[in-house]
């Protein structure tokens, strides 16, 4: 039996695509822990945390970012510029797919021009997308 990942980050804004993606990812069986933060400025919170001594609180490390460009307040390329600063601090830094709505060429350009991203996504999450995802870049884990 192949291990599963340690955490699964969900960027996003809307509750209920939140709730159909857990589902989704947890039916598959490929993570121990999902998280979500539903704003870029709650995810920075979250990485910056990730990395505390063992006695403070602190989440778990994200394998996988999924990110939503829209948001209200900082949105998906507003967080890729302030996760930049934060990085350093970070032993394992998580690939990151974007998974928008966006209709906007340019978004998938830009996303393309940019290493930390893996994946340029339509939503749904699917099923599909989320095993292609994982079998790419994570080979050991299934």
């Amino acid at each position: 039996m192949k291990r599963k990942l340690n955490c699964i980050l969900l960027i996003e804004d809307n509750e209920l695509t939140n709730i159909f993606n857990q589902k989704l990812i947890k039916n598959q069986d490929v993570t121990e822990h999902i998280c979500v933060a539903e704003s870029a400025e709650e995810a920075l919170g979250f990485l910056g945390n990730s990395k505390l001594p063992a006695n403070e609180t602190k989440h778990p490390e994200p394998d996988i970012i999924f990110l939503d460009i829209n948001m209200p307040g900082m949105n998906g390329w507003e967080f890729l510029a302030e996760y930049e600063k934060l990085n350093t601090k970070h032993v394992k830094v998580p690939k990151i797919v974007m998974l928008t709505t966006s209709p906007n060429p340019d978004d998938e350009q830009r996303a393309r021009a940019i290493n930390k991203i893996i994946a340029f996504k339509r939503k749904p999450l699917t099923k599909i997308i989320l095993l292609e995802i994982l079998t790419e870049y994570f080979p050991d884990y299934l």
